[in-house]
């Protein structure tokens, strides 16, 4: 080979040489990227892992960790250097079995993921939701593991509370006296108690089926208006309670209520509960049944007990005016006697006196120069005086007599003892009666001031009634309006000597009166009116007033029979009114409406 072939040959060489040191050089370079792109990888990755929220533990074959991030040292409290001790590594698994299982389950290969308790460095147990991976090289050789580590420990306490909400609850639907019901917003039965299912005779396959549908069926077909039931459930607007009572074919009866659930705001179901009512509807017909015959017992008894009270203050009002009627007439009769003998014997009196006193002037004509005796004797006595004053006393004891047989005829006139039934009747005369018997309570006296009585009389006819009982209310009424006016006499007035007498200084103006007055109001019928002008009667009493035994008289002045007495002589007995008008502080006005003649069927 000549030189210049060697030569050639060593260009040959040199490009080849060139030429794969290139192309090394050019390996070299992309090996130096790759690995560069790998770190820049790898860098990314430990960064994502470092940054993770779950644990994250890397080891070996054998168990043995070569990587931790940060969340796996907060979560356990060990860092990798702790675990790569050459002592014995700390356990963190509560059970070391599982531990044992998962690295087995890796190693062959595959994957494992469950929840299960770990143990901190502080020896507190954690739930941890583990997920274990096997690490392969490029052949597939398992090379290492993988663990991913989610903290569930809030998540579990948080389970356990709903369960043991979920258990109390269930507790308390199962305790309750109502069968309770709750469905989903779509009507999708959620949950029933057994009461529930006692009260509408589910059976057992029906409610272990979960079928909504049929579970609502077997319901509506126990109504007996189901129709009605659901037409009103449509009707039910979401967020409203409703409450109503459905019968059952068998004749129960179930009180239904409902109240929407929220969550947020937003209705998510209904709670229905269910109550048989039935024996307390009996119970509650049953008591009102006794209510109403407890209701009306107690009104015949309140009844008889009115009856009772009003006969047995007219049987004391009654023998209270019998009583007062014969002593009245006892007393007139007695008076009248006496009255009537002197009477009679004034007319023979004033004749004797008449020629007694004839008999003297001609005594005094003839004889007209007496004996001195007898002159002596007429100036002692002063005979022109005795004469002319003894025909006055004669005519002033005339006059008193007049006057007794005046009153005795009104005591007679008031009592009317000796008549029965109804009589046609002056009333007039009655009210004259009466007024003259109050004589001694109409003048003044040391409690009040003379009463002005008023009369106002106008022509009426004889009236039918019982005389002697109208009487009788004339003097209740009148009484009362004395009394009115003797409590306004002494509050506003007292007795006082005005020129050396015993005057009655009355603090105001105005005198005390009592108005009677007598109205023909129609061709059937009359009115009588009495009126004061005393304090009046107080709206507070208005009530009372007629009430048996009810009295403002201090004890012992009034027995509070006389306003009940005369309202049922009235209106009972002669079928008219009575009734008051009044005001405080101007007085009271009582009127007295009467047929002039009286229903035959009363009579």
């Amino acid at each position: 080979m000549t030189d210049f072939e060697q030569y050639q040959d060593c260009l040959r060489a040199k490009a080849q040489l060139e030429q794969k040191l290139a192309a090394q050089q050019a390996a070299l370079q992309a090996e130096i990227s790759d690995r560069l792109a790998l770190e820049q990888s790898f860098l990314q990755i430990g960064t994502a892992l470092e940054s993770a929220s779950d644990a994250v533990c890397i080891s070996d074959t054998k168990g043995m960790a070569i990587y931790v991030n940060k969340a796996f040292s907060d979560l356990f409290g060990y860092s990798l250097a702790e675990l790569k001790s050459s002592e014995l590594p700390p356990t963190l698994f509560a059970n070391p079995l599982i531990a044992e299982a998962i690295l087995k389950t890796v190693i062959a290969g595959g994957s494992w993921s469950d929840e299960i308790e770990m143990c901190n460095r502080m020896g507190h147990v954690i739930s941890v939701s583990l997920r274990a991976d096997a690490i392969k090289d490029y052949s597939g050789t398992v090379i290492g593991a993988v663990g991913i580590y989610t903290n569930i420990s809030d998540r579990v306490v948080a389970e356990a509370e709903t369960n043991r909400s979920f258990a109390l609850l269930g507790a308390t639907l199962e305790a309750s006296a109502d069968g309770i019901l709750v469905v989903d917003h779509q009507g999708k039965v959620v949950i029933c108690n057994q009461k529930f299912a006692d009260l509408w005779h589910i059976p057992q396959r029906i409610l272990t089926s979960h079928n909504d549908s049929q579970i609502l069926r077997f319901m509506l077909n126990q109504l007996e208006a189901p129709q009605v039931f659901t037409q009103t459930v449509k009707q039910l607007p979401i967020h409203a309670d409703s409450f109503d009572r459905v019968k059952l074919k068998d004749g129960r009866t179930l009180e239904c209520y409902s109240q929407p659930q929220r969550v947020d705001g937003i209705c998510v179901g209904r709670v229905w509960s269910f109550r048989d009512i039935t024996e307390r509807l009996a119970a509650e017909m049953a008591l009102r049944s006794s209510e109403i015959k407890s209701r009306k017992q107690a009104q015949r008894l309140e009844k008889a007990l009115s009856t009772l009270k009003h006969t047995q203050a007219q049987l004391i009002q009654t023998e209270k005016m019998s009583s007062l009627g014969q002593l009245v007439a006892g007393i007139a009769h007695e008076i009248n006697n006496p009255v009537n003998f002197i009477s009679g014997n004034l007319a023979h009196a004033d004749s004797y006196t008449e020629n007694l006193l004839d008999l003297l002037n001609l005594y005094r004509q003839h004889y007209s120069d007496p004996i001195p005796e007898i002159k002596a004797k007429s100036e002692e006595i002063d005979v022109d005086f005795l004469a002319e004053d003894f025909l006055k006393l004669i005519a002033s004891i005339k006059i008193g007599a007049e006057r007794i047989q005046s009153i005795v005829r009104s005591l007679h006139h008031f009592s009317r003892t000796d008549e029965t039934g109804f009589k046609p009747v002056d009333i007039h005369a009655g009210l004259d009666s009466t007024l003259m018997i109050l004589q001694n309570r109409i003048k003044a006296s040391p409690e009040h001031p003379e009463i002005l009585i008023v009369k106002e009389y106008s022509a009426l006819p004889a009236i039918e009634c019982f005389a002697s009982q109208l009487n009788q209310v004339f003097m209740n009424i009148l009484v009362n309006a004395i009394d009115a006016l003797e409590e306004e006499g002494q509050s506003r007035g007292k007795w006082s000597l005005v020129n050396g007498q015993p005057t009655w200084q009355n603090g105001q103006t105005k005198a005390l009166s009592i108005r009677i007055q007598t109205i023909l109001l129609d061709d059937c019928n009359i009115a009588i009116r009495i009126a004061d002008n005393g304090r009046g009667i107080p709206k507070s009493l208005d009530a009372k007033l007629f009430d048996p035994f009810f009295t403002t008289k201090p004890v012992g002045k009034g027995t509070g029979l006389g306003l009940s007495i005369s309202y049922q002589i009235i209106t009972e007995k002669h079928g008219g009114k009575l009734y008051y008008i009044s005001e405080e502080g101007q007085g009271t006005e009582f009127v007295i409406e009467l047929p002039i003649q009286q229903d035959p069927d009363r009579v």
